[in-house]
C-alpha cells in the first residue's frame, strides 16, 4: 500500500508560555492560558445515528466506507512524526461488524493492522441505545464482535452519544466484559446530563464493581472549542445530495495558517480558562470532535493530523493530541481516579419518551421478545442447537436496531409525508416486525420439534417459570375433530371448550351485527358466532407440557368460585375489588383512566424543551392542557365459571372511539385491563396515558430495566429524569399487607404519580401508587415519527401476592414474565409427522 505522509508548515518551531495574536487594527493581545489544562486529547470519531441523516441503509453503508477511510488513514501515517500520525475511534461496534462481514480477508488484515498501531480503536457497544433493551440484548450487543476482531481490538471504553442516560444493565454487561470505561457526549435538547460537564465519576453498580464514566461536552462540540461558525450548511443534507460535500484539506475546515491557529488557541484557552473557573482541574481534556458534514453520520476529517502537527509546531497551548478514546482515559485516570466522586443509582433517560410516538411497533418489538424467550425455554429440551442459536442471535440484533436511539429522519416531523421520512420509518419498523415474525417462526420450529414425535393429544405448554393459569384459545378452525370438551388422562379433569364469536377470515358480513365498532372496513366479517374455541387451565406447572385428549362429555360441575367484592360507579365500572383474606383492595380509583395532554399554542413543540428546563410551574401549566375520557354509557358485565369481563365505551376528542375491558378473577386476586383505542389522525404534539391506581398510598414501587431492579427516586443518579422511565414490563408496591403488581405488556415507558408531562421532578411525587403508562408521545420536534394513529391495543394485569410469594425481584420478573405469556398449543393427531419434514420444515 502507497502510505502518504501528513505534510506541515515549515519554521513554525516557537516555545512559549505566553501566547500572542494579532487583531485586525496590528495591536498585540496576550492569550492568557489555562492554570490547569496542559493538553487537549482530541477523540475524533463519526455519530452512528442509523437513520437521521439518510435511509438506514445507507447511513450503514456509508459508515463502514468511512472505516475504509479511518484505516487508510491510519496506515498512510504509520512512518509519520508521532504528533502527525492519524487516530480514528470506530465509535459503534455495529458499522465495525459490517465493514468485517462485506470485505476480503485481505483486506480484513488491514484492519487488524491498523488496530495493532493503537491508533485505531473499536469501542464496545454495538450502537447508542435506548433504555428498553432486555438482559438478552445487552449480552447480544457486547457480543456484536466477531472474536476475532473483539480479541484483537479489546475494548475498553464502551460511548453512549447523543443519548442522556444509560442503564445498569449496560452498565453491568460492559464490566462483564472487562469493560472499564463509558464515554458519554449528551446532547442536551429535551434533556439533560445529569451533572455539569465535562466531568468524570466512578458508577457503583448494585454488585459493588465501579464503572468509570467520562461525561463530556456533546460529542460535535470539540470543534466550537477552536472555531465559531460551523462549516456545515442544511443543516442535515443527505450524503446523497451532490449539492453538499464533506470538508477538503487545504484550509476551508480547520485551517493551518498562523493567524487562523492563534485565534483558534485563544478561543480555546478562553473556553478552558472558563471551565477551571467553574471547578475543572484535570490536566488534560478529552475532546470529542466530529466532522462538520452533517456532524452526524460524518467520514473522517483526515486534516486533522495536519492541525494537530501544526498546532503543535508553533508551540501553541495547551498541547493537542489526535488519540484515540481509551488512550485519553486511561493517561487521565492515573491524575484524577482517587480522587473523583462515586455515585450509585439507575441513570434514566429523558428521551425515551420518543419510543411512544411508535406505539404499534414498540408493541411488535416487545411480543417479538415474549416470543424468542417462549422459544428459548427448556420446556422444548434444555439444548439449543446451532441453528436455533443462530436464529435467536439474528433475532435479538434485529431488536437492538429497533431499541437504537434513532428512530426518524431530522425531517420526521417537519416532513412527515416525504418519500424519504416514509422510507425511513419503514426500515427502522421492519426491525420490530422482522423479528416478530422470525420469532414466531422459530416458536413454532421448536414446539413441533418437542410435540410431533409424541402420541396424539392437544398439548398445552407453559413455557414460562410460574405456574399458570388462563383461558386458552384458538380459531375454530383448527379443530378438525368434534371436540366439546378436553381431559387430562393423568388428573380425569375435564375441561369443556367454549364457542365465542369471532373474526371470520374472507367472510362477507350478513348482517350488521357481525360487524364490531373496529371493522370500518365493512368487508370481513369480525363478529360471526362460533369461530374461536377457549378452555380454562388452572395451574399448569412451569416449564411444563401437559397432554389432553377430547372427552364425550363436558365436567358438569361448575368450580366453586370464591368471588371477590366488585364495587363500581354510577357507569358499572368497577373501582374496587377485594377478595377473602385481603385488607385492602386490588386497586383504587378507575383502572384504565385515559388522559391526554396537549402541547397548546402555536408551533408547541419548540416551548418543550424551554418549559422542561425552565421549572416554572405557571409557564408549564398555561402551555398545557389535559383532558380525560369519558363514559360513553353503561359497562356491559358478562360472567362465566372462571371470570367476570366489564366492557365499557370511552369518549374523547383526539379518538374515534375507545373500549377498556377488566377481567376479574375469581379465585385469585387478578385482574387484566385491555385497552383498545383509535387515535384520529393528527401531527399536533400531544402524550395520551392509560392510569392504574394501587391502594399502596406513599409506598414506592421497585421495578427493573434490563433486567436490573430498581426503586424510582430513591435509587437514581442526582438529575436524571423522574418524569417518566422506561422498564421492564412489572412494578411491585411492597407493604406490611403484601405485593401489589402492575405488569404492562405494550408501553415500557411509565410515570408515576400521574402524567408528569414536562414537570422535572427532582423528588418522589405524592401519590406514586397511580402508575400512569406513556402510550403515545409525538411532542418531539425531530427524529420520531410524527402520525401514528389507527388502532392500538395497550394490556396491563394487576395482582396481589401474599408477602412471602415475592422475596427477591427475580420472583416478581417470574411472576411478569408467566402472567404476560401465551400458553402454546399444539395439535398432534394420531398419524406421525414424515421424517423428511421434521428434518426440512420443522426443525430449527
Amino acid at each position: 500500500m502507497k502510505k502518504r505522509v501528513a505534510s506541515f508548515p515549515s519554521g513554525l518551531f516557537v516555545t512559549v508560555i505566553i501566547s500572542t495574536i494579532v487583531t485586525a487594527a496590528g495591536v498585540a493581545q496576550e492569550t492568557k492560558l489555562p492554570e490547569k489544562i496542559k493538553r487537549v486529547d482530541i477523540v475524533h470519531m463519526s455519530h452512528t445515528d442509523v437513520g437521521f441523516t439518510d435511509h438506514p441503509a445507507v447511513c450503514r453503508e456509508q459508515q463502514t466506507r468511512y472505516l475504509d477511510i479511518a484505516i487508510d488513514g491510519v496506515l498512510a501515517t504509520e512512518d509519520a512524526p508521532q504528533g502527525a500520525r492519524f487516530s480514528w475511534t470506530a465509535e459503534a461496534a455495529l458499522t465495525v461488524d459490517d465493514w468485517w462481514q462485506k470485505n476480503s480477508p485481505e483486506r480484513r488484515q488491514d484492519l487488524l493492522r491498523a488496530i495493532g498501531t493503537g491508533r485505531l480503536e473499536i469501542a464496545a457497544l454495538a450502537m447508542n441505545q435506548t433504555p428498553t433493551l432486555n438482559a438478552d440484548q445487552w449480552n447480544t450487543t457486547l457480543r456484536w464482535l466477531p472474536e476475532e476482531i473483539w480479541n484483537a481490538a479489546s475494548p475498553r471504553t464502551g460511548i453512549q452519544n447523543d443519548v442522556n442516560g444509560f442503564p445498569r444493565a449496560g452498565a453491568m454487561a460492559l464490566l462483564d466484559r472487562n469493560v472499564g470505561n463509558l464515554f458519554m457526549g449528551i446532547n442536551p435538547t429535551n434533556g439533560k446530563s445529569p451533572f455539569p460537564v465535562p466531568m468524570a465519576f466512578w458508577w457503583k453498580m448494585p454488585d459493588g464493581r465501579r464503572l468509570f464514566v467520562w461525561l463530556g461536552d456533546s460529542y460535535p462540540n470539540g470543534f466550537y472549542y477552536f472555531f465559531s461558525d460551523s462549516w456545515r450548511r442544511g443543516p442535515v443534507p443527505e450524503s446523497t445530495d451532490t449539492r453538499y460535500r464533506p470538508p477538503r484539506r487545504g484550509g476551508e475546515f480547520y485551517p493551518t495558517d498562523e493567524a487562523a491557529l492563534r485565534k483558534a488557541e485563544s478561543r480555546l484557552c478562553e473556553k478552558l480558562r472558563q471551565m477551571e473557573e467553574r471547578g475543572y482541574d484535570f490536566p488534560s481534556l478529552p475532546l470529542s470532535v466530529t466532522n462538520e458534514w452533517r456532524m452526524d453520520n460524518d467520514p473522517p476529517y483526515l486534516g486533522l493530523t495536519d492541525f494537530v502537527a501544526a498546532w503543535n509546531q508553533l508551540g501553541l497551548q495547551p498541547e493537542l493530541r489526535l488519540t484515540t478514546v481509551s488512550q485519553a482515559i486511561e493517561d487521565l485516570k492515573p491524575h484524577i481516579a482517587d480522587r473523583l466522586p462515586e455515585y450509585q443509582g439507575e441513570f434514566t433517560d429523558w428521551w425515551v419518551n420518543g419510543c411512544a410516538s411508535g406505539p404499534r411497533e414498540v408493541a411488535a418489538s416487545r411480543r417479538a421478545k415474549r416470543n424468542l424467550t417462549a422459544a428459548l425455554s427448556p420446556v422444548w429440551g434444555e439444548t439449543l442447537d446451532a441453528n436455533t442459536r443462530s436464529a435467536a442471535d439474528a433475532i435479538l440484533r434485529d431488536l437492538c436496531l429497533f431499541d437504537e436511539h434513532t428512530w426518524g429522519s431530522a425531517d420526521s416531523i417537519g416532513l412527515p409525508h416525504d418519500i424519504d421520512t416514509w422510507a425511513q420509518f419503514n426500515e427502522k419498523a421492519r426491525t420490530a416486525f422482522h423479528p416478530l415474525a422470525m420469532s414466531k417462526l422459530l416458536l413454532a420450529q421448536r414446539a413441533r420439534t418437542a410435540v410431533y414425535p409424541r402420541e396424539y393429544g392437544y398439548y398445552v405448554a407453559n413455557t414460562a417459570p410460574v405456574a399458570w393459569t388462563g383461558w386458552v384459545s384458538m380459531v375454530a378452525s383448527a379443530l378438525r375433530e368434534d371436540v366439546v370438551a378436553l381431559k387430562n388422562p393423568l388428573t380425569g379433569a375435564v375441561l369443556p371448550l367454549e364457542r365465542r364469536p369471532g373474526y371470520a377470515q374472507f367472510s362477507a358480513p350478513q348482517s350488521e351485527d357481525q360487524l364490531t365498532l373496529e371493522a370500518d372496513n365493512a368487508t370481513v366479517a369480525d363478529n360471526v358466532p362460533g369461530q374461536t374455541v377457549r378452555f380454562w387451565m388452572e395451574g399448569v406447572d412451569p416449564l411444563s407440557t401437559v397432554r389432553l385428549i377430547p372427552s364425550d362429555a363436558p365436567d358438569a360441575s361448575a368450580p366453586a368460585a370464591q368471588l371477590p367484592k366488585v364495587e363500581v360507579d354510577a357507569h358499572g365500572w368497577p373501582t374496587r375489588v377485594q377478595w377473602p383474606g385481603m385488607d385492602l383492595p386490588l386497586f383504587e380509583e378507575s383502572p384504565g383512566t385515559f388522559v391526554s395532554v396537549e402541547l397548546t399554542g402555536f408551533s408547541g413543540r419548540w416551548k418543550y424543551n424551554e418549559i422542561l428546563q425552565s421549572r416554572d410551574e405557571e409557564k408549564r401549566k398555561g402551555a398545557l392542557k389535559e383532558t380525560a375520557a369519558e363514559p360513553a354509557g353503561s359497562t356491559t358485565v358478562e360472567s362465566n365459571p372462571y371470570t367476570t369481563v366489564y366492557t365499557q365505551l370511552m369518549k374523547h376528542p383526539r379518538l374515534k372511539w375507545l373500549k377498556r375491558t377488566l377481567e376479574i378473577y375469581h379465585d385469585e386476586p387478578r385482574a387484566q385491563l385491555t385497552v383498545r383505542l383509535y387515535r384520529l389522525s393528527s401531527e399536533l404534539p400531544e402524550w395520551f396515558y392509560i392510569g392504574c391506581a394501587m391502594p399502596t398510598g406513599d409506598t414506592l414501587p421497585t421495578v427493573s430495566c434490563g433486567g436490573v431492579p430498581f426503586v424510582p427516586f430513591e435509587d437514581q443518579l442526582q438529575n436524571t429524569c423522574q418524569d417518566y422511565m422506561a422498564i421492564d414490563s412489572w412494578a411491585d408496591f411492597k407493604t406490611d399487607g403484601g405485593h401489589w403488581l402492575w405488569i404492562t405488556r405494550d408501553a415500557p415507558v411509565v410515570s408515576f404519580g400521574g402524567p408528569q408531562t414536562l414537570k422535572h421532578l427532582e423528588s418522589a411525587p405524592s401519590n406514586p401508587n397511580r402508575a400512569y403508562a406513556l402510550i403515545f408521545d409525538n411532542t418531539w420536534m425531530t427524529n420520531f415519527v410524527a402520525d401514528s394513529h389507527g388502532i392500538f391495543e395497550f394490556r396491563f394485569d394487576l395482582l396481589w401476592k401474599e408477602t412471602d410469594a415475592i422475596k427477591t425481584a427475580s420472583d416478581a420478573a417470574g411472576i411478569a414474565e408467566t402472567v404476560l405469556s401465551e400458553p402454546q398449543l399444539i395439535i398432534q393427531p394420531a398419524s406421525q409427522e414424515d421424517p423428511i419434514f421434521m428434518e426440512h420444515l420443522h426443525k430449527p
